[in-house]
């Protein structure tokens, strides 16, 4: 079976064995070879089906349980060898258990207008609120959408969340997006 996988999982093909794959760009291209699989981010189905009609298998990694019913769901598709996912799921378990072990603040009022993000902030256990923090992922402010609050005492308080951080692999990317909250939430606590 012949795999494309977009760059920002190939990390994920390697780790699981995935033995015949190539690393494409199938968001905005005609591909010219012929897959039996695409992998690809979760929420770009249509817009890769345009272009590139192949069975499509698309991977959620917002939190650390994303990410294992993705591995899981490649599993189930007899993609990958099995040992290696399971140990590679065991990886995960363990980096979110560290995670979760982490001391924050709880009881922090957070406000996102993604999904992506508030499902990582109910993943940490945080309320999310109209009235709270709020949390914007680089991408919209890379399309210049101002984003301003300021509290009562006049401070900037929103977080910019990098989600698409390509010199770390997918693990660390999950990883770097929970320490950046709660660092964040951390810091503003102190303050």
């Amino acid at each position: 079976m012949k795999v494309g996988i977009t760059k920002m999982y190939a990390d994920i093909a390697k780790i699981i064995g995935i033995e015949n794959y190539d690393v494409v760009n199938p968001y905005n291209n005609k591909l010219t070879e012929y897959y039996d699989l695409l992998i690809i981010s979760k929420g770009y189905k249509e817009r890769v089906k345009k272009l590139n009609p192949y069975p499509i298998f698309e991977i959620k990694s917002a939190t650390f349980d994303d990410l294992i019913d993705s591995l899981n769901g490649l599993k189930r598709l007899n993609i990958g060898a099995p040992n290696k996912i399971d140990k590679y799921i065991e990886t995960i378990q363990k980096k979110k258990n560290e995670i979760k072990s982490l001391k924050y603040p709880k009881n922090v009022k957070i406000n996102s207008k993604t999904e992506f993000i508030k499902k990582i902030i109910a993943d940490l256990g945080l309320n999310i609120s109209d009235d709270g923090i709020l949390i914007i992922p680089d991408y919209m402010v890379d399309k210049n959408i101002t984003i301003t609050t300021i509290d009562e005492n006049g401070k900037k308080t929103y977080i910019m969340l990098n989600t698409h951080r390509y010199d770390l692999n997918t693990l660390e990317r999950i990883e770097d997006r929970y320490l950046s909250i709660i660092k964040s939430i951390n810091k503003l606590s102190v303050e």
